[in-house]
Protein backbone atom coordinates (compact mmCIF):
# COMPACT_ATOMS: atom_id res chain seq x y z
CA UNK A 1 0.00 0.00 0.00
CA UNK A 2 2.77 2.69 0.64
CA UNK A 3 4.45 1.94 -2.93
CA UNK A 4 1.48 2.18 -4.60
CA UNK A 5 0.72 5.71 -2.57
CA UNK A 6 4.02 6.89 -3.36
CA UNK A 7 3.46 6.49 -6.94
CA UNK A 8 -0.29 7.73 -6.79
CA UNK A 9 1.78 10.86 -5.09
CA UNK A 10 4.26 11.36 -8.18
CA UNK A 11 1.16 11.10 -10.39
CA UNK A 12 -1.07 13.54 -8.00
CA UNK A 13 1.99 16.35 -8.20
CA UNK A 14 2.60 16.43 -11.61
CA UNK A 15 -1.64 16.84 -12.51
CA UNK A 16 -1.24 19.50 -10.05
CA UNK A 17 1.88 21.16 -11.29
CA UNK A 18 0.75 21.41 -14.87
CA UNK A 19 -3.39 21.53 -14.59
CA UNK A 20 -3.46 24.03 -11.33
CA UNK A 21 -5.62 21.37 -9.52
CA UNK A 22 -4.43 20.80 -5.88
CA UNK A 23 -3.96 17.38 -4.93
CA UNK A 24 -6.19 16.13 -7.65
CA UNK A 25 -8.74 13.39 -6.83
CA UNK A 26 -8.30 10.63 -8.79
CA UNK A 27 -11.89 11.88 -10.50
CA UNK A 28 -10.54 14.81 -11.34
CA UNK A 29 -7.49 12.88 -12.61
CA UNK A 30 -9.16 10.53 -14.64
CA UNK A 31 -11.01 14.01 -16.21
CA UNK A 32 -8.31 14.85 -17.46
CA UNK A 33 -6.77 11.97 -19.05
CA UNK A 34 -10.14 12.08 -20.96
CA UNK A 35 -9.63 15.81 -22.29
CA UNK A 36 -6.22 14.74 -23.19
CA UNK A 37 -6.92 11.50 -24.96
CA UNK A 38 -10.27 13.30 -27.13
CA UNK A 39 -9.36 16.78 -27.12
CA UNK A 40 -12.85 17.60 -26.93
CA UNK A 41 -15.62 16.30 -25.17
CA UNK A 42 -19.20 15.89 -24.18
CA UNK A 43 -19.75 17.11 -20.19
CA UNK A 44 -21.54 14.10 -19.86
CA UNK A 45 -18.18 11.69 -21.65
CA UNK A 46 -16.18 13.02 -18.80
CA UNK A 47 -18.54 12.61 -15.99
CA UNK A 48 -19.40 8.68 -17.36
CA UNK A 49 -15.47 8.56 -17.28
CA UNK A 50 -14.55 10.08 -13.84
CA UNK A 51 -17.17 9.17 -12.02
CA UNK A 52 -17.62 13.14 -11.18
CA UNK A 53 -21.17 14.17 -10.20
CA UNK A 54 -22.60 17.44 -11.00
CA UNK A 55 -21.23 20.16 -9.08
CA UNK A 56 -17.79 18.51 -8.76
CA UNK A 57 -17.65 18.26 -12.50
CA UNK A 58 -18.93 21.94 -12.51
CA UNK A 59 -16.49 23.14 -9.83
CA UNK A 60 -13.29 21.55 -12.01
CA UNK A 61 -14.75 23.15 -15.13
CA UNK A 62 -14.22 26.48 -14.03
CA UNK A 63 -10.82 25.95 -12.60
CA UNK A 64 -9.99 25.39 -16.02
CA UNK A 65 -11.52 27.97 -17.73
CA UNK A 66 -10.26 30.24 -15.65
CA UNK A 67 -6.38 28.95 -15.91
CA UNK A 68 -7.41 29.45 -20.12
CA UNK A 69 -7.04 25.60 -20.38
CA UNK A 70 -10.62 24.68 -22.15
CA UNK A 71 -13.66 26.42 -23.12
CA UNK A 72 -17.23 25.28 -23.31
CA UNK A 73 -19.85 24.71 -26.11
CA UNK A 74 -22.48 23.73 -27.46
CA UNK A 75 -21.76 20.44 -29.53
CA UNK A 76 -21.98 21.12 -33.59
CA UNK A 77 -24.37 17.71 -33.86
CA UNK A 78 -26.59 18.64 -30.87
CA UNK A 79 -27.17 22.00 -29.13
CA UNK A 80 -28.17 20.46 -26.01
CA UNK A 81 -24.78 18.70 -25.47
CA UNK A 82 -21.86 20.42 -24.01
CA UNK A 83 -18.67 20.26 -24.98
CA UNK A 84 -15.71 20.43 -23.17
CA UNK A 85 -12.55 21.77 -25.38
CA UNK A 86 -8.80 21.92 -24.86
CA UNK A 87 -7.60 25.53 -25.79
CA UNK A 88 -4.26 25.96 -27.61
CA UNK A 89 -2.70 26.43 -23.92
CA UNK A 90 -5.02 23.17 -22.96
CA UNK A 91 -3.09 21.70 -25.98
CA UNK A 92 0.00 22.36 -24.74
CA UNK A 93 -0.35 21.64 -20.91
CA UNK A 94 -1.81 18.28 -22.60
CA UNK A 95 1.89 18.10 -24.25
CA UNK A 96 4.07 18.64 -21.61
CA UNK A 97 1.56 16.18 -19.20
CA UNK A 98 1.84 13.25 -22.15
CA UNK A 99 5.95 13.96 -21.55
CA UNK A 100 5.57 14.21 -17.75
CA UNK A 101 3.87 10.68 -17.41
CA UNK A 102 6.12 9.11 -19.93
CA UNK A 103 9.56 10.22 -17.98
CA UNK A 104 7.49 9.08 -14.75
CA UNK A 105 7.19 5.54 -16.23
CA UNK A 106 10.99 5.52 -17.04
CA UNK A 107 12.05 6.90 -13.89
CA UNK A 108 9.74 4.55 -11.93
CA UNK A 109 10.93 1.22 -13.22
CA UNK A 110 12.78 -0.13 -10.06
CA UNK A 111 9.25 1.30 -7.67
CA UNK A 112 6.87 -0.41 -10.69
CA UNK A 113 8.56 -3.95 -10.42
CA UNK A 114 8.40 -3.78 -6.45
CA UNK A 115 4.85 -3.30 -6.98
CA UNK A 116 4.16 -6.11 -9.24
CA UNK A 117 6.02 -8.34 -7.18
CA UNK A 118 4.43 -7.69 -4.07
CA UNK A 119 0.94 -8.27 -5.32
CA UNK A 120 1.59 -11.18 -7.66
CA UNK A 121 4.76 -13.77 -7.68
CA UNK A 122 6.82 -12.63 -11.21
CA UNK A 123 6.10 -15.33 -12.98
CA UNK A 124 2.69 -14.90 -12.76
CA UNK A 125 2.59 -11.21 -14.24
CA UNK A 126 1.53 -11.66 -17.54
CA UNK A 127 1.39 -8.77 -20.52
CA UNK A 128 -0.27 -9.51 -23.08
CA UNK A 129 0.46 -5.62 -25.26
CA UNK A 130 2.65 -3.19 -23.82
CA UNK A 131 0.50 -0.08 -24.56
CA UNK A 132 2.52 2.74 -26.48
CA UNK A 133 0.74 5.43 -25.52
CA UNK A 134 1.29 6.97 -21.57
CA UNK A 135 -1.84 8.23 -21.06
CA UNK A 136 -3.28 5.30 -21.91
CA UNK A 137 -1.43 3.34 -19.34
CA UNK A 138 -2.04 6.08 -16.88
CA UNK A 139 -6.18 6.04 -17.45
CA UNK A 140 -6.12 1.91 -16.90
CA UNK A 141 -3.63 2.94 -13.36
CA UNK A 142 -5.88 5.00 -11.94
CA UNK A 143 -8.95 3.54 -13.05
CA UNK A 144 -7.41 0.39 -10.77
CA UNK A 145 -6.69 3.22 -7.80
CA UNK A 146 -10.20 4.03 -8.22
CA UNK A 147 -11.66 0.65 -8.53
CA UNK A 148 -9.67 0.53 -4.65
CA UNK A 149 -11.39 3.81 -3.20
CA UNK A 150 -14.20 1.94 -4.00
CA UNK A 151 -13.45 -0.72 -1.51
CA UNK A 152 -13.55 1.80 1.59
CA UNK A 153 -16.76 1.35 3.82
CA UNK A 154 -19.91 3.28 3.16
CA UNK A 155 -19.23 5.04 5.90
CA UNK A 156 -15.88 6.49 5.07
CA UNK A 157 -17.33 7.33 1.52
CA UNK A 158 -20.18 9.11 2.59
CA UNK A 159 -18.06 10.96 5.04
CA UNK A 160 -16.47 12.21 1.92
CA UNK A 161 -12.87 11.20 2.53
CA UNK A 162 -10.71 13.34 0.18
CA UNK A 163 -7.22 12.25 -1.48
CA UNK A 164 -5.23 14.11 1.11
CA UNK A 165 -7.22 12.84 3.71
CA UNK A 166 -7.04 8.97 2.59
CA UNK A 167 -3.54 9.07 2.28
CA UNK A 168 -2.89 10.69 5.77
CA UNK A 169 -5.00 8.02 7.15
CA UNK A 170 -3.29 5.14 5.53
CA UNK A 171 0.01 6.87 6.97
CA UNK A 172 -1.29 7.17 10.44
CA UNK A 173 -2.80 3.62 10.37
CA UNK A 174 0.15 1.89 9.22
CA UNK A 175 2.74 3.66 10.78
CA UNK A 176 3.68 4.00 14.57
CA UNK A 177 4.15 7.33 16.33
CA UNK A 178 3.12 9.78 13.60
CA UNK A 179 2.65 13.23 14.48
CA UNK A 180 1.20 16.03 12.86
CA UNK A 181 4.15 17.71 11.26
CA UNK A 182 5.37 14.34 9.81
CA UNK A 183 1.75 15.10 7.68
CA UNK A 184 3.23 17.97 6.56
CA UNK A 185 6.09 17.09 4.86
CA UNK A 186 4.78 13.50 2.99
CA UNK A 187 1.43 15.55 1.73
CA UNK A 188 3.32 18.66 1.05
CA UNK A 189 1.39 20.84 2.83
CA UNK A 190 1.72 23.73 5.58
CA UNK A 191 1.52 22.59 8.94
CA UNK A 192 -2.06 24.67 9.02
CA UNK A 193 -3.02 22.12 6.18
CA UNK A 194 -1.40 18.94 8.19
CA UNK A 195 -3.55 20.34 11.24
CA UNK A 196 -7.02 20.79 8.80
CA UNK A 197 -6.66 17.28 7.67
CA UNK A 198 -6.02 16.19 11.18
CA UNK A 199 -9.38 17.89 12.51
CA UNK A 200 -11.36 16.67 9.19
CA UNK A 201 -10.20 12.90 10.17
CA UNK A 202 -11.03 13.23 13.85
CA UNK A 203 -14.12 15.20 13.07
CA UNK A 204 -15.10 11.99 11.18
CA UNK A 205 -13.97 9.41 13.72
CA UNK A 206 -11.32 7.83 11.70
CA UNK A 207 -8.03 9.61 13.54
CA UNK A 208 -7.89 10.47 17.35
CA UNK A 209 -4.94 12.68 18.84
CA UNK A 210 -3.14 11.45 21.47
CA UNK A 211 -1.12 13.29 24.79
CA UNK A 212 1.44 12.32 26.77
CA UNK A 213 2.19 9.22 24.54
CA UNK A 214 5.89 10.18 23.86
CA UNK A 215 7.58 9.96 27.68
CA UNK A 216 10.00 12.48 26.68
CA UNK A 217 7.93 15.01 25.50
CA UNK A 218 4.91 15.03 27.36
CA UNK A 219 3.80 17.97 24.92
CA UNK A 220 4.11 15.51 21.54
CA UNK A 221 0.93 15.10 19.70
CA UNK A 222 0.74 12.01 18.33
CA UNK A 223 -1.96 10.72 16.00
CA UNK A 224 -3.71 7.26 15.73
CA UNK A 225 -6.36 5.38 13.62
CA UNK A 226 -9.46 4.51 15.65
CA UNK A 227 -11.26 1.14 15.23
CA UNK A 228 -13.14 3.08 12.13
CA UNK A 229 -10.52 4.29 10.44
CA UNK A 230 -8.27 0.95 10.88
CA UNK A 231 -11.23 -0.83 9.23
CA UNK A 232 -11.26 1.53 6.45
CA UNK A 233 -7.58 1.18 5.42
CA UNK A 234 -8.31 -2.54 5.90
CA UNK A 235 -10.97 -2.63 3.91
CA UNK A 236 -8.14 -0.94 0.86
CA UNK A 237 -5.76 -3.94 1.99
CA UNK A 238 -8.39 -6.03 0.73
CA UNK A 239 -8.87 -4.46 -2.27
CA UNK A 240 -5.78 -5.09 -3.43
CA UNK A 241 -5.46 -8.36 -2.65
CA UNK A 242 -8.49 -8.75 -4.71
CA UNK A 243 -7.27 -7.10 -7.44
CA UNK A 244 -3.47 -8.12 -7.29
CA UNK A 245 -3.31 -10.05 -10.54
CA UNK A 246 -4.48 -6.49 -12.15
CA UNK A 247 -2.11 -4.25 -10.09
CA UNK A 248 1.08 -6.89 -10.71
CA UNK A 249 0.19 -6.74 -14.78
CA UNK A 250 -0.23 -3.10 -15.05
CA UNK A 251 2.81 -2.07 -12.84
CA UNK A 252 4.99 -4.88 -14.92
CA UNK A 253 3.99 -3.00 -18.35
CA UNK A 254 4.80 0.58 -16.26
CA UNK A 255 8.36 -1.13 -15.58
CA UNK A 256 8.81 -2.35 -19.07
CA UNK A 257 7.47 1.24 -20.46
CA UNK A 258 8.84 2.21 -23.35
CA UNK A 259 7.71 4.79 -26.45
CA UNK A 260 9.26 4.53 -29.66
CA UNK A 261 9.34 7.92 -31.46
CA UNK A 262 7.20 6.84 -34.44
CA UNK A 263 4.37 6.25 -32.33
CA UNK A 264 4.25 9.52 -30.76
CA UNK A 265 1.21 11.44 -32.75
CA UNK A 266 1.50 15.11 -33.19
CA UNK A 267 -1.03 17.68 -31.83
CA UNK A 268 -4.06 18.89 -33.77
CA UNK A 269 -3.81 22.27 -35.63
CA UNK A 270 -5.07 25.25 -33.76
CA UNK A 271 -7.87 27.04 -34.96
CA UNK A 272 -9.31 30.60 -34.26
CA UNK A 273 -10.19 31.79 -30.78
CA UNK A 274 -7.49 29.58 -29.18
CA UNK A 275 -9.90 26.13 -29.92
CA UNK A 276 -7.88 23.30 -32.41
CA UNK A 277 -9.69 22.65 -35.91
CA UNK A 278 -11.16 18.88 -35.32
CA UNK A 279 -9.35 15.99 -38.13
Amino acid sequence: MELLGRFNDQITRIVDDTFGTQWAEIEEILAIIALVKDHAVSTRQVADVSGMNRRALSRMLSRLRENGLVVTRPSDGDGRVVEVVLTNRGEEQSEMFRTSISDLFHLSKDLAQEISAGTTPPQSSRIDELSTDPIDLLRRVCEAGASLVGFMPDAAMQGQLAARQRAALVQIATQVGVRPNDLSSSLGVSPAGAAYIVDQLCAKGYVRRLIDAVPADRRAVVLEATPEGVNAVGAVLDGIQQLRETFSALFAEVAAWAQPMADVVSPPIAGGDGVPNPH
